[in-house]
């Protein structure tokens, strides 16, 4: 679970530093690679320490059955809400959170289909 989380946080950092880089630059003057670096220095601590909650809300939502899904999404959106104090991050952190679950998802359900698992 903590490889798939680590994972989870790199692949989330990189997609979303990316995509904020290019489509909201903080320096106009420098080139993208400079806003892309900015953006992945603080969502990726976003990430990792988002990746320590989520590891507990996979252990509590574990036993929930068909409802897990719905709940665990509910409690990663929750995870944002420290970050309202400045609504400015806010905008950031919910479809950041959001990527992170659904490439979590993703990536659990594969690690279960797989013959390896």
């Amino acid at each position: 679970m903590i490889l798939r989380k680590i994972f989870t946080a790199l692949i989330t950092t990189i997609v979303t530093s990316l995509f904020f880089g290019v489509q909201f630059p903080l320096f106009e003057s420098d080139g993208v690679l400079s806003n892309v670096f900015i953006y992945m220095i603080y969502i990726g601590g976003g990430t990792l320490l988002g990746g320590l909650g989520s590891m507990g809300i996979e252990k509590m939502t574990r036993n929930f059955g068909d409802a897990r899904v719905m709940f665990s999404f509910i409690f990663h959106m929750g995870l944002t809400i420290p970050v309202i104090v400045n609504p400015f991050f806010f905008v950031y952190a919910v479809p950041v959170a959001a990527l992170f679950f659904v490439t979590d998802e993703i990536l659990r359900r594969r690690r279960s289909e797989s013959v390896l698992a």
